[in-house]
């Protein structure tokens, strides 16, 4: 704004941002055309206007991430089951927004790569997740979400899980935006010896930044030993003026090895849930359990350092849950009641993910978004809601969503989503509008994957409000409301999330079969997901425009489909060469 004194008129300058802001425009164009006060007045009112309105002009939010890694859809208890208690996770969706079509990508490594990079992943030849001793992982000409953030101003960290590459340093958490990283490099290790296990072959993968820490995670409980972490990061975080990135992505509740799944004291944890018949489940309540309290521990750690106030948290899943994993080995009892398919699968059981978002700057929480919102959006909304330029991000496939978050009444720009490509021209999806169009052509020892798995949660076991209304989440998130008067409130909330599912899949839950009536293989499925979320009748023959207008869809998407990476297993990366230990081995 400048005052030329010797036409006595005001020439006003808006910034970028400030032309963003209808509301900012109206009151200057109103008071120009009313005619000019003193000009003192007329600087301290823009002024006001300026530090009141401007996005940005209040210190950009902290950002805590939590990822849990292959929660299925029906493992908390908002979504419907009764059998496994998350009163944590649970009170902030009902607190928060639940993301109602929140799409991840069907497997780990693509997942990650999606939300670090906003782009498919099939761009960057990620189809699968990445083996340990192989050479693939996030090409290093992308810049991820947290070197973006960084360059205004962040201070970023991950505790947890990177898998997205690791054969040079160059490659791993330290040298890709993370100011610091406590946690493992590859899809898993054991929760109790950090002891990363596959295909016969096992090595230590348990590092603080690029020193290795067995003796950190060594006899203790891995989802407890994360929490920890993320508690002091925040504790120590309280003292800076920086905004914080926390991205906290938790082994659990995936398996541990081939066929390992641990709790804390599983004979505490047998006898606690002993009204669950599967043993293997039993067991998954277990690590359920401490996940939730993680999540309960972060919120409290928040609130005590005057962080929360300023805090957007997101709580997802990668991908769907595997109840069955006969491929590998690496089922966890986890369901996705009453979706379709498993983790790996390109039905909604393997990419509708669990997700939840909150904060003090949304202005309508305790709602629902039935908008489509892809891993991807999270790369520029985020980057918004820092305070960066989103016209300064190129190539992206995710959208900004924030302004949808920020008013979740708001509609959503997204009507469209790849939902992933494993073999061009044979095994993929695509989403538009209420329509899916689904190629699966599963090979016979994969089918199982698209098939109907899992407990419904729903045979007799209770679910406790109190937990809820009683856990830190809860109390924190509406300090000085009575419980009696949250009860009621979180009963309709739940029945609300969850009748217009159980109802839209009345046909698929009465059939009761493990097998869906199509497989997909022949010609692709056609479903409204909209009407049929669990995909249990292919309309294809019905409509075959819409066939037609998806599969040029998918020609769109495909036409940036990448070569697979896949470098095979180098020898020189085996821990029996490093002593016992995986590690980036292409440095040396």
């Amino acid at each position: 704004m400048i005052f030329n004194s010797s036409s006595e008129h005001l020439i006003v300058i808006l910034p970028q941002q400030l032309q963003k802001l209808p509301s900012y425009r109206k009151r200057v164009c109103a008071f120009l055309n009313s005619g000019f006060p003193p000009r003192v007045l007329f600087i301290l009112q823009v002024l006001s206007w300026f530090l009141t309105e401007v996005q940005g002009s209040s210190p950009p939010p902290h950002i805590i991430f939590i990822i849990a890694d292959d929660l299925g859809w029906n493992d908390v208890g908002f979504r419907g089951s009764n059998q496994i208690p998350t009163p944590n996770i649970d009170a902030l969706a009902y607190n928060g927004i639940v993301l109602d079509r929140h799409y991840t990508l069907p497997t780990c490594t693509p997942s990650r790569a999606a939300l670090l990079t906003g782009k498919n992943p099939v761009r960057m030849g990620l189809l699968m997740p990445t083996l340990a001793g192989h050479a693939d992982g996030i090409p290093l000409t992308e810049q991820l979400l947290p070197q973006k953030l960084q360059k205004l101003g962040y201070v970023t960290r991950l505790i947890g899980k990177w898998h997205v590459g690791s054969a040079k340093k160059s490659m791993t958490p330290i040298r890709r935006g993370f100011h610091s990283h406590f946690g493992f490099y590859n899809g898993f290790v054991g929760y109790k010896n950090g002891i990363h296990d596959f295909q016969n072959t096992s090595g230590f993968d348990c590092y603080r930044n690029f020193h290795r820490s067995k003796h950190e995670v060594e006899g203790k409980y891995l989802t407890d030993v994360y929490t920890k972490e993320a508690v002091d990061v925040i504790e120590a975080h309280s003292r800076s003026s920086a905004p914080l990135f926390l991205m906290l992505s938790h082994l659990a509740p995936h398996a541990g090895a081939i066929g390992v799944l641990e709790a804390r004291d599983e004979e505490k944890n047998a006898k606690k849930y002993s009204y669950i018949a599967d043993p293997l489940r039993r067991l998954y309540a277990g690590v359920m359990e401490a996940l939730d309290a993680s999540v309960g521990a972060v919120v409290s750690a928040l609130d005590s350092h005057n962080m929360l106030r300023n805090s957007v948290i997101i709580f997802i899943s990668d991908n769907g849950g595997p109840t069955t994993r006969r491929d590998v080995g690496l089922q966890t009892g986890a369901s996705n009641w009453p979706l379709r398919g498993l983790k790996g699968s390109l039905f909604e059981g393997g990419v509708r993910g669990v997700a939840v978002a909150w904060s003090p700057l949304f202005k309508n929480l305790a709602q629902t978004s039935d908008n489509y919102i892809h891993l991807t959006d999270w790369l520029p909304s985020l980057y918004y809601a820092a305070g960066g330029d989103v016209n300064s991000l190129s190539a992206l496939d995710g959208i900004n969503q924030w302004s949808h978050l920020v008013d979740v009444k708001s509609k959503s720009s997204r009507n469209q989503l790849l939902v992933h490509i494993y073999e061009k021209r044979s095994k993929w999806a695509v989403i538009k509008d209420k329509w899916k169009l689904v190629q699966a052509n599963d090979t016979e020892t994969l089918k199982y994957t698209t098939f109907y798995h899992g407990e419904s949660g729903r045979n007799g076991e209770k679910y406790s409000l109190n937990l809820v209304t009683g856990s830190p989440v809860s109390k924190i998130l509406r300090r000085n409301v009575p419980e009696k008067e949250l009860e009621i409130e979180y009963a309709e909330r739940r029945r609300s999330l969850n009748r217009g599912m159980i109802a839209a899949c009345s046909e698929r839950i009465a059939a009761s079969k493990l097998v869906p009536p199509d497989q997909c293989s022949e010609a692709p499925c056609l479903f409204n997901i909209h009407q049929d979320p669990c995909e249990f009748r292919d309309v294809a023959a019905h409509h075959p425009s819409i066939v037609d207008e998806l599969r040029k869809l998918y020609e769109k998407y495909a036409s940036s489909f990448a070569e697979p990476q896949d470098h095979g297993l180098d020898p020189a990366a085996l821990p029996q060469n490093w002593d016992g230990w995986w590690t980036p081995w292409l440095d040396s």
